[in-house]
């Protein structure tokens, strides 16, 4: 594996946590904390465009590599300037304890 420099992790992002709560009428209300901000590495995993039900649409998959954090699950997202990731998988990179890989896809509606 490659090492990765300290200089590749240009990126500020957010890490962002749901946090749901019983709202008004019993509904269930899911809102995002930022849990941290972390300098990230990012790479495009790939765009993939696809027919479904007569309309076409995109799928953006970009990963994001970050100093190892032992709290990161597949309910965070990861937020980019505007653009707002769901966090698809976590590759711990061997379990070295360094760095870690957020596979993530873009969040439609992107709303934190």
């Amino acid at each position: 594996m490659a090492r990765i420099k300290a200089g590749d992790l240009r990126h500020p992002v957010k890490l962002l946590t749901p946090v749901t709560a019983i709202g008004e009428h019993n509904r269930r209300t899911t809102t995002w904390t930022e849990a941290a901000t972390v300098y990230a590495a990012k790479s495009d995993v790939g765009g993939r465009e696809f027919f479904q039900a007569h309309a076409v649409n995109a799928e953006d998959i970009v990963t994001f590599t970050i100093r190892w954090r032992d709290d990161i699950d597949t309910t965070w997202r990861v937020q980019h300037g505007t653009n707002v990731y769901g966090v698809l998988e976590v590759n711990h990179l061997g379990y070295m304890r360094d760095y870690m890989r957020l596979k993530c896809r873009m969040v439609q509606g992107g709303g934190v």
